[in-house]
């Protein structure tokens, strides 16, 4: 199987992706900020300049630096998302829920992401595929045994 990094070449991501990185950051700051007034065709040249400056200092380095900063960012995000779905789950179309719903998905959310992001876990507590799907099943079942067995005052109201 073709890894990706293989595939495309060291140059790749070694100077194309930081380069293009690089003048997109600041094409965007210099036209954010508008220092060049109507002067539209400084602010491109003065990031191609500054991009390939920071390119050919930074190189491989700047490259491993972006690849660390963004595989980390993605974990994180996906980590996020997770927990938002969990909560969306839980709190299904109503607006309004409980703040220890939301507390203890959360909660699970946030433990579930720690224990997966690394080899021994969340304070060396490390959940495996096995584990983690036992705890699964056992909150399905606990939140079904609640649903039946719950008062009748406590149903949902209806949207």
């Amino acid at each position: 199987m073709v890894e990706i990094s293989a595939f495309l070449g060291p140059e790749f991501y070694g100077f194309i992706l930081p380069f293009l990185f690089t003048f997109a950051i600041v094409y965007g700051l210099l036209i954010k900020a508008n220092l060049f007034g109507k002067n539209e065709r400084v602010a491109p040249m003065l990031a191609l300049v500054i991009a390939f400056f920071v390119t050919a200092v930074g190189g491989p380095t700047l490259a491993a630096f972006f690849t660390n900063l963004f595989g980390g960012a993605s974990m994180f995000l996906g980590g996020i998302l997770v927990v938002i779905l969990l909560v969306t789950l839980v709190s299904g179309k109503s607006q309004t829920m409980n703040l220890a719903v939301i507390v203890i998905t959360v909660l699970i959310g946030a433990f579930l992401f720690l224990s997966s992001s690394s080899a021994t876990g969340f304070i060396g507590i490390a959940v495996d595929s096995t584990t983690a799907t036992l705890a699964f099943a056992l909150v399905v079942i606990l939140i079904a045994i609640y649903y039946i067995t719950r008062p009748e005052g406590a149903t949902a109201k209806k949207d």
